[in-house]
């Protein structure tokens, strides 16, 4: 009986975050139409690239072939590809390609609401309540949407899906009697194959878990063990991305991202505060006024609590110009390339949210499941989640339409745009692209000729041509007609010094490196088939068979620990 109370609360519990999901975005895919994110075009290029492969029977590319001008960037090599999955199914299964990133979007968010409340559950002892409140108030906050959305910054919005994982798998280690070290490596792989910022930002969270631990908890040093567990495993499952990563950048001098400046996190503390309450890119209003609510109720919170909140509130502070005297003692550091003390928002986000549902319980005594006073909570966490999205939509009517083919005389919007229709999706991944991220990752000695290369523009024998580019998987194809003598080339395709295997008409060929960073070699008087494609070499094989392994070992660890407890049960 026992049992079939759990598993029909369970089935309860999962259909609440599935309608509340649904709820939620449903103006999104009502509007049918994306606004642009600073980083849209950036990740959208990523998710066509991937759903061509999937198209072609390919689950995994090196290079960017089909998208990115064509100029075979190593981005999958360079940055987490997990988040572009889901969208490049929806976008796969579904012939309007704006539906099917919103629906990419919401098997993100239903999969974050789960693994919150799955985490709440073993955080607060199974009380389904408080789980279900904060995956709730976690998920829907006004900065998760804001991240999602406003910026699209799809990388950092998938990486916040695992941060409860990393946590409290740290925080079992040392205050629970089962150490589930395994969700913290668990959930640090799966930020690392989302967004390698992320995996900065989370690792000092983990390293603050362990400041508090050495002071606080019992057998600390014995308990240790479980960390370095962990991090040994997460090098292991994670070994492909690592091994991709490092033989990218030495082999290539290659352009980072832009980095952003840390002398100044730019937001007055009065400013964030406002950007708070008036949901703003920030922890939103709910969050905010709880919060102080919670403060004031202070003598009330046990000791876990009030850690909690202090370490919330105080990345929070950290996001404004209070911190710059910590902030000018890193633009020298490692830490700017985070680009913006603002990031921080996510940690400050996720610890409030805990802190706000202990708040609520303190408020409302005695808060039952059947109580009607639990759904309004529910209810009112959706629907200013619901308002902030149309003030969203509502603001953006007039964004400019992409509706031409982009070219170098008429580049689209860097920013501040709409896609509405298939053709427009199809112009922002497929054509001439100057949007964010179109030149990171480039080798450095080829940014000068961007425009060129974008261009599709060869150089042979100092006379510019426009050749085509047939996009294959980790690859190109060109068709070029000589008609005299041999003659050098000089292609639109950018040289990584990597395992390229170059043929002309079904030879192989040798190549070389021009002074455009791209791809260089002889070709003959007649039709010229020119084949360029990656093929990763044994090394990466035996990784990537490794990776897969370790994840299979973790995955059974994490069953294991399961069953055994559900046998104890």
């Amino acid at each position: 009986m026992l049992k079939k109370y759990k598993l029909k609360t369970k089935i309860w519990d999962l259909l609440v975050c599935f309608i509340a999901s649904i709820v939620v975005l449903f103006p999104y895919f009502h509007s049918g139409v994306l606004h642009s994110g600073v980083d849209m075009s950036f990740h959208l290029s990523r998710v066509y690239d991937l759903e061509q492969n999937l198209k072609h029977g390919y689950i995994f590319s090196y290079l960017s072939t089909y998208s990115f001008n064509q100029l075979g960037m190593p981005i999958n090599m360079v940055y987490g590809f997990l988040p572009l999955y889901p969208l490049a199914v929806g976008t796969l299964l579904l012939k309007n390609p704006v539906t099917g990133i919103y629906l990419g979007i919401w098997c993100i968010v239903f999969a974050s609401m789960l693994i919150s409340y799955w985490i709440g559950k073993k955080f607060w002892v199974n009380n389904r309540q408080k789980s279900l409140i904060f995956s709730f108030i976690y998920v829907l906050s006004a900065y998760n949407f804001s991240w999602l959305f406003k910026t699209f910054d799809l990388g950092q919005a998938s990486g916040y899906v695992f941060l409860p994982m990393v946590v409290y798998g740290t925080y079992s280690i040392f205050y629970r009697e089962k150490k589930e070290w395994y969700l913290l490596a668990l959930g640090m792989t799966a930020v690392i194959y989302c967004h390698i910022l992320s995996v900065m930002m989370y690792s000092v969270v983990v390293f603050l878990l362990l400041i508090i631990a050495a002071f606080t908890a019992k057998r600390f040093f014995e308990n240790l063990r479980y960390v370095i567990l962990a991090v040994i495993f997460t090098l292991f499952t994670t070994s492909f991305f690592w091994v991709n990563l490092i033989t990218v950048y030495s082999k290539t001098d290659i352009l980072t991202t832009k980095l952003g400046g840390f002398s100044s996190a730019g937001t007055n503390l009065g400013d964030a505060f406002l950007n708070a309450l008036n949901n703003n890119g920030s922890i939103g209003p709910m969050i905010f006024i709880i919060t102080i609510i919670g403060f004031i109720l202070w003598k009330k919170q046990n000791v876990e609590m009030r850690i909690i909140g202090i370490i919330g509130t105080t990345f929070f502070v950290a996001t404004t110009t209070i911190f710059d005297f910590a902030w000018n003692f890193l633009t020298k550091t490692p830490v700017v390339m985070l680009q913006w003390p603002g990031r921080l928002l996510c940690i400050s986000n996720f610890f409030l949210s805990i802190f706000v549902t202990e708040t609520f319980f303190r408020i409302i005594k005695n808060l039952e499941e059947s109580s009607i006073r639990y759904y309004v909570l529910l209810i009112s966490v959706s629907l200013l989640s619901i308002s902030g999205t149309y003030t969203f939509l509502n603001t953006s009517l007039n964004q400019d339409v992409i509706n031409y083919a982009p070219s170098l005389s008429k580049q689209l919007p860097f920013s501040n745009y709409q896609v509405n229709s298939k053709r427009g999706y199809l112009f922002l991944v497929k054509g001439f692209n100057t949007g964010v991220g179109s030149i990171d990752y480039w080798p450095r000695k080829a940014v000068k000729y961007a425009n060129d290369l974008r261009n599709h523009e060869a150089i042979l024998n100092n006379r510019v041509i426009k050749i085509n580019p047939l996009s294959v998987h980790d690859g190109v194809i060109y068709k070029i007609n000589i008609k005299k003598v041999a003659k050098k080339i000089d292609l639109p395709f950018l040289n990584y010094n990597l395992n390229y295997t170059i043929t002309v008409n079904g030879k192989k060929v040798s190549s070389f490196e021009t002074k455009r960073g791209s791809i260089g070699l002889i070709i003959h008087r007649g039709e010229n088939t020119v084949k360029i494609v990656y093929k990763p070499t044994i090394l990466t094989r035996l990784v990537m068979m490794i990776n897969w392994i370790s994840i299979f070992m973790l995955l059974l660890v994490a069953w294991l620990a399961r069953f055994k407890k559900n046998s104890e049960d």
